[in-house]
C-alpha cells in the first residue's frame, strides 16, 4: 500500500514538474524590433554547417530566412538565403543540395531547392531552442499586427 502511495506521489510531482517547465517555455520574454533586428544582423554572419541527412524540419521566418532542425527540434539552426523568395511561405517540401561531403554550409554552392527554385545559403548559425521560439513569436507577432484593420 505505501508502495503505491509512494508511487502517485511521485508521479505527481514528476507532472507538475513537467507543467512547471513547460509554462516557463511560453514564458519568454518577447524580443523587441531592435532585439530582433541586432539578432538578426548576427546571424547573417554564420557560417555553421549541418549534416544534409540530419534536416528534419522547417519554420519559415519570412521571404529570406527560415529555421532548419537537424536532427530534432531541439537542435535549431538559423539560415538565410541569398535572394528572397515569396513562395518560401506556401512552401511543403525543401530540397537540399551539398555539393561535398553531405555537409549544408553557407559557402561553396551549397543551397535549397524551393518549388524548383535554386536558392544559395548567405549563413547558418547555430542557435538555442529558446531563441528559436522568440524568432518564431516575433515573426507570428509581426504578421498578424499587419493583418489588423487600418482604422
Amino acid at each position: 500500500m505505501r508502495i503505491h502511495v509512494i508511487s502517485y506521489l511521485l508521479g505527481i510531482i514528476l507532472l507538475a514538474a513537467g507543467l512547471s517547465a513547460m509554462a516557463e517555455e511560453n514564458k519568454l520574454k518577447p524580443l523587441s524590433d531592435i532585439e530582433y533586428k541586432d539578432d538578426i544582423a548576427h546571424f547573417d554572419k554564420g557560417s555553421d554547417c549541418i549534416f544534409s541527412r540530419s534536416i528534419d524540419n522547417w519554420t519559415i521566418l519570412d521571404d529570406q530566412r527560415l529555421i532548419l532542425y537537424a536532427p530534432t527540434k531541439s537542435a535549431p539552426y538559423y539560415v538565410r538565403l541569398n535572394l528572397r523568395s515569396h513562395r518560401l511561405k506556401y512552401i511543403h517540401t525543401i530540397g537540399v543540395y551539398s555539393k561535398f561531403d553531405n555537409r549544408f554550409c553557407p559557402y561553396g554552392g551549397n543551397s535549397l531547392f524551393i518549388d524548383g527554385d535554386r536558392y544559395t545559403i548567405s549563413a547558418i548559425k547555430k542557435i538555442d531552442k529558446d531563441t528559436a521560439i522568440r524568432l518564431i513569436n516575433h515573426n507570428k507577432n509581426k504578421a498578424n499586427l499587419e493583418h489588423l484593420p487600418v482604422g
